[in-house]
């Protein structure tokens, strides 16, 4: 791994080339649509690379407590996204067997679970986070 140019610089450089170069110079109306959709993925990627430690650990926080697990944080993020991982799948093995019926237990999870779709929302669309109670 090099220090500099970090992968979310690259990323960076790549997707400016692309908005500012390239993009302006394609005629094609269907080339034109195909960069921007390609833009935008760069920057879908390079939002993820910026958040993916943050939102990983919070996800986990969530189905540790949802789940009534008590486990210790692993320590790198490979680790931490395959803990995640398991944990959600436990979650939906648990949602399956009606774990969450009761009205109560299910509104409190509901809660939790649109916290985290919302993170990832905000990384595919590039919008600011969603503050309860205050509107843009």
């Amino acid at each position: 791994m090099t220090d500099r140019p970090t992968a979310t610089e690259l990323i960076e450089a790549v997707k400016g080339f692309l908005e500012t170069e390239t993009l302006p110079a394609l005629m094609d109306a269907r080339l034109r649509y195909r960069m921007l959709i390609a833009i935008h993925v760069l920057g879908m990627v390079r939002r993820e690379f910026s958040v993916e430690e943050e939102h990983l650990g919070l996800d986990w926080e969530m189905l540790q407590a949802v789940l009534d697990r008590h486990d210790e944080r692993p320590a790198c993020l490979s680790s931490l996204r395959q803990a995640v991982l398991e944990d959600s799948e436990r979650l939906c093995a648990r949602i399956r067997a009606g774990a969450f019926d009761e009205p109560e237990l299910f509104g409190a999870l509901a809660g939790h679970v649109r916290q985290m779709v919302m993170r990832k929302v905000d990384v595919v669309t590039a919008h600011p986070p969603v503050v309860p109670g205050r509107h843009p």
